[in-house]
């Protein structure tokens, strides 16, 4: 745009003075090339560094945006920025708990108290490398029973049983128990009866769990 205003502006000068020699015709042509092709680039060299310029300030601004709607919806909202940490329940609050509402750890703390009244040493093993084994009971006669707890919404699989059995053998015990707050699949069942595996199941549970707090008053 800026070469042709050159160009036009050149050609009028040239024509308004009578008498000029045709070189300057060439010479005002090119001249207003070359200087069109000089402002043209200052003028986009110009534009470029105006755009860079704006694009910090949008991308400070855009974050500044989408943090005051963070802080907005978390105040709306109660939502803690951070994790609350899971508090502990005591031994007596266990104790008193629905056994649905525990946490896996502890309703396996609830099982280990629930054996040693039953005259067990108890062993906890849990964790990782536990081959589904989270307590070792041990009773008058010396032998060792391998139990994993599952407070589990879902039916427990054969899959546990068969990792139960593999525990069992590991941890050097004469049987075998599974303890579950739900119940057990078709599959699990027949795998548990050709293991020798004792299954466990919540209604089970219940009524042990039941008599258990009656008697010690809870």
């Amino acid at each position: 745009m800026i070469r042709g205003l050159l160009i036009l502006g050149g050609l009028g000068v040239y024509f308004s003075i009578p008498g000029l020699h045709w070189g300057f015709f060439f010479g005002i042509l090119l001249g207003s090339v070359i200087l069109g092709e000089i402002f043209g680039g200052m003028w986009t060299n110009k534009r470029r560094r105006d755009k860079k310029a704006r694009k910090p300030a949008k991308s400070a601004n855009v974050k500044q945006s989408s943090a005051r709607q963070s802080s907005a919806t978390r105040a709306k909202t109660n939502i803690p920025s951070a994790k609350a940490p899971i508090k502990k329940l005591t031994d007596a609050q266990i104790l008193k708990e629905d056994v649905r509402t525990l946490s896996g750890t502890d309703f396996e703390r609830l099982m280990e108290l629930y054996y040693i009244d039953q005259g067990y040493t108890v062993q906890r093993v849990g964790g990782s490398g536990d081959h589904e084994v989270d307590l070792i009971l041990k009773g008058k006669e010396g032998y060792k029973i391998a139990v994993q707890c599952k407070r589990w919404k879902q039916d427990v699989g054969n899959d546990i049983v068969l990792r139960l059995k593999a525990g069992k053998q590991v941890h050097g015990c004469y049987d075998a128990w599974i303890v579950t707050t739900n119940n057990f699949t078709k599959a699990a069942k027949e795998a548990a009866d050709r293991l020798n595996i004792k299954l466990i199941n919540g209604l089970s549970l219940d009524d042990r769990l039941k008599r258990w707090k009656t008697k010690r008053g809870v």
